[in-house]
């Protein structure tokens, strides 16, 4: 019995450090087209993430999507919907908010969001980037 005793109760958890700020926004033709702001958060275990990202259409042609790579391999997109308000986008738009915490079999160096828009001038389809990496301090 005293060697059970010894035995962890239950499995260690890696624990996330300090969230780092996600800022971005596209502009075309003079207007902010898109805004993306929230916070990214990477474990100390070296396999996870936790994003939390509000995603705002301000005047983009098309609906802007988040392009989201770990390592610099495409993993998936985040949508923006325009199902809520929120505080960091100007009144009377409409947002998305995007919260998950991301898993990944090996380990993760870094995440890069790009951040997708688009605008329509004098008859031109554009789509406008804005590329961020965020390098994992654990590694």
């Amino acid at each position: 019995m005293a060697v059970a005793a010894l035995l962890p109760l239950s499995p260690a958890h890696a624990a996330y450090g300090p969230p780092q700020p996600i800022s971005m926004g596209t502009s075309g033709g003079g207007q902010i087209l898109a805004l993306a702001d929230g916070t990214l958060q990477f474990d100390d275990g070296n396999t996870k993430f936790l994003y939390y990202i509000e995603l705002c259409r301000v005047s983009s042609f098309s609906a802007p999507y988040i392009k989201v790579y770990v390592n610099g391999v495409y993993q998936y997109s985040l949508y923006w919907e325009g199902n809520t308000t929120t505080s960091r986008c100007p009144a009377g738009y409409r947002s998305t908010i995007h919260s998950a915490e991301s898993s990944h079999g090996g380990t993760v160096a870094n995440v890069t969001f790009t951040l997708v828009s688009s605008d329509f001038i004098n008859n031109v389809y554009r789509e406008r980037t804005r590329t961020v990496t965020y390098d994992n301090p654990y590694n």
